[in-house]
């Protein structure tokens, strides 16, 4: 009986919760997205990281990619597609499927609703590294959002960036140029930025080495933010691609580009720049060969070997008797002799031989796996990389003249596009890019480089009949990559003839 007291007890200290509480169950199970393993399905595995970091679910969706062959009815081709009317305003995170595994994505978009940092957070971890593109339009970033997408960017090598018409953050893009990140192409359109906010941004674009390709169209950047701009390009040799159509651009601005794109004498930052970086190139130079004495040779420390062998000879003439004899005796024993040793080498030979026939048959077996799908689609790839023209950095420039007690150097041949579309540009901004684009012609350029292949000029404030327009336009139709020359009446009329 007192037993069965104390077990009555002992359940009488067990206090239920009390009301309004709630018992925290300790499943024993980390629920932290950091713990969470990556399965590869994106659509998965970013609904389990938005329950485990308790954010609202956002469905996913494929992109409708655009029909190549539109649909032929009885009234015509369909070029468009009906959807249902609150399916493209409610929130949804669009996605390019991979061609290789249609798990995962290559592209990310998100159109028309504002993205806060807790959605970019759950992005960093689960998006796969095959993310090569994400597109961000008008949704209300700031520089809050912009610090919250950098691990992202850090994290998966994003080529394409689109952060287009997001004012809020107009003064923050700088944010983006680190080393880490390895963006090429950079949109940011319709954001509003003036000559402050594009400041702090060419700061950083001078010694960038991963965007190839920018696009400032409509903003509001205006001569000064174009002079801004050119001074980062006077270093940058990195940038292939610009777009500065809609920015209110004159003749002020088009000549700093005309400059950027000819000759550039040095300023006094620059040299002293220019004397920095060539003594600390001589200083790793001479830490890399070996010491010297006065004299101009180098130090070769004395073998303990020969001091040694030199020690053993001595010994043995002076010695000389049994130990000497015996020497000798060893040395006859250990030569072999001359027939012996052609059968050696000819044995060798033959062995050689053997192996490199063996060595041979792998190797050809080795190619023949090679020559797969895999090493086909390999082999494809590496053609279809452009061939890109490394240019060093102007500071250093060996190719320099000196005019006037001043350093000249070759200017900004690495720009090959330009777009000055819908600006205020009139005749003399023209004559100006004329006569720039015949300096580029005439001078002798290194390694190939042409300089600057294209050239858009529409819808600005210039006469198209005069004379450098004309002039202008026909030596970009030469440089243009894809210009086939016409055949001459010449040879027309021989090849009539001949038929």
């Amino acid at each position: 009986m007192a037993k069965k007291k104390e077990k009555s007890t002992a359940k009488e200290e067990v206090t239920p919760a009390q009301d309004g509480e709630v018992e925290e169950v300790d499943t024993g199970d980390d629920q932290s997205p950091e713990a969470y393993t990556i399965t590869g399905d994106f659509t998965v595995d970013l609904a389990e990281i938005f329950k485990r970091c308790a954010v609202e679910s956002i469905p996913v969706r494929q992109r409708t990619p655009v029909a190549a062959n539109p649909d032929v009815s009885d009234n015509g081709p369909v070029t468009y597609l009906t959807v249902d009317k609150m399916t493209s305003l409610r929130p949804a995170i669009e996605v390019d499927a991979d061609d290789e595994n249609k798990t995962s994505i290559k592209g990310l978009f998100i159109k028309g609703w504002r993205v806060e940092v807790p959605l970019l957070t759950c992005f960093t971890f689960c998006v796969p590294a095959t993310l090569s593109t994400l597109s961000l339009w008008r949704c209300g970033l700031n520089r809050e959002t912009l610090e919250a997408l950098l691990p992202l960017l850090t994290k998966v090598p994003v080529k394409t960036l689109a952060l287009d018409d997001n004012p809020d953050c107009a003064g923050h893009f700088h944010i983006l140029l680190t080393e880490e990140c390895a963006i090429s192409n950079l949109s940011l359109r319709g954001n509003g930025m003036t000559c402050e906010h594009l400041a702090l941004f060419c700061a950083g674009l001078t010694h960038n080495k991963s965007i190839i390709k920018l696009s400032l169209h409509n903003n509001n950047i205006g001569d000064d933010g174009v002079i801004t701009l050119a001074k980062s390009l006077r270093l940058n040799r990195t940038l292939l691609t610009l777009n500065l159509s809609h920015n209110h651009i004159t003749d002020k601005g088009t000549k700093a580009i005309a400059e950027v794109l000819t000759a550039l004498t040095l300023s006094h930052e620059e040299i002293v720049a220019r004397r920095k970086l060539i003594s600390e190139s001589k200083v790793s130079t001479s830490a890399d060969e070996p010491p010297t004495t006065p004299g101009g040779r180098a130090k070769e420390r004395p073998g303990s070997n020969s001091r040694s062998g030199s020690h053993t000879a001595l010994d043995k003439k002076g010695k000389g008797g049994a130990s000497g004899k015996a020497g000798k005796k060893q040395d006859k024993i250990d030569k072999p002799s001359a027939k012996d040793g052609r059968k050696s080498e000819n044995k060798g030979t033959k062995d050689d031989k053997r192996k490199g026939s063996r060595l041979g048959t792998t190797d050809s077996k080795s190619k023949s796996k090679s020559k797969g799908p895999a090493g086909k689609k390999y082999q494809e790839e590496k053609e279809q990389e452009p061939e890109t023209v490394e240019f060093q950095n102007p500071l250093i420039e060996a190719n320099l003249s000196e005019t006037d007690g001043k350093i000249v150097v070759p200017g900004n041949y690495a720009l090959t596009c330009v777009n000055l579309n819908s600006n205020k540009i009139s005749n003399s901004g023209v004559t100006n890019l004329y006569k720039a684009l015949h300096y580029q012609d005439n001078v002798t350029m290194r390694r190939g480089v042409k300089g600057l292949l294209r050239l858009t000029l529409k819808n600005n404030q210039l006469d198209i009949s005069s004379k450098h327009y004309a002039d202008l336009m026909e030596m970009m139709t030469r440089r243009d990559p894809f210009y086939e020359q016409p055949l001459l009446e010449e040879d027309n009329s021989n090849a009539t003839t001949a038929t």
